[in-house]
């Protein structure tokens, strides 16, 4: 019975987020270029501004026991990237860890990034970076800023961060793990991408 339950938790799970950035749309467009950029070119350098408290919880939690539903739970290592700037297409190898043992080594991760307007008029603009995974652990992923100017200095966001994962994994992310391992950080990033846009630097709480 228990596998079965954990066997139909969903694959697919998201973050979305509606919000109001006080810049004008190329402003807070900036921001979610340049979040995907770097995503996509040197994904390091993003700890200096979009993963700003992000870094700090997860060594907060590196001193903790892991279990499946701490912030560290599930963690990334980046490695070799590729990208294309005149396509706008990315790949990296990453190495996926698991309550702190490596599951997973040299996954590709292979990124594309699209800005997009509907035919008939200017607005909304449509930020899109889709993600395809190697292997079976993920399906793939896509983070989308919908932007739509409200007046000169004022910007109507939608935000949205999708993940599918494969079966195997996803028998592991339950609703807790979800929220406390993954769901947080997608949180974060919107927020300081809003910071950067409406002041150009994203200040580090205490």
């Amino acid at each position: 019975m228990a596998s079965a339950v954990a066997f139909g938790r969903p694959q697919r799970r998201g973050v979305v987020v509606d919000t109001i950035c006080n810049a004008s749309l190329p402003a807070m467009l900036e921001a979610a270029s340049k979040y995907c950029r770097q995503f996509q070119m040197q994904s390091d350098s993003l700890y200096q501004w979009a993963y700003v408290g992000i870094d700090k919880r997860e060594k907060e939690d590196t001193l903790k026991k892991q279990t499946k539903e701490s912030r560290n739970a599930i963690l990334l290592n980046y490695k070799e990237r590729v990208y294309d700037p005149v396509l706008k297409t990315g790949d990296i190898t990453i190495d996926i860890y698991v309550l702190g043992v490596r599951w997973w080594k040299d996954q590709h991760l292979g990124t594309k990034y699209t800005l997009t307007r509907p035919a008939s008029s200017q607005y909304p603009l449509t930020a899109r970076m889709v993600a395809t995974y190697s292997g079976s652990i993920l399906e793939g992923g896509e983070v989308l800023f919908r932007l739509d100017p409200i007046d000169p200095t004022h910007t109507r966001v939608h935000y949205e961060f999708n993940l599918t994962f494969g079966r195997v994994l996803s028998a592991f992310i339950s609703d807790k793990t979800w929220k406390n391992a993954i769901e947080w950080r997608f949180q974060i990033i919107i927020k300081n991408l809003v910071e950067y846009a409406e002041t150009g630097t994203v200040e580090r709480k205490n």
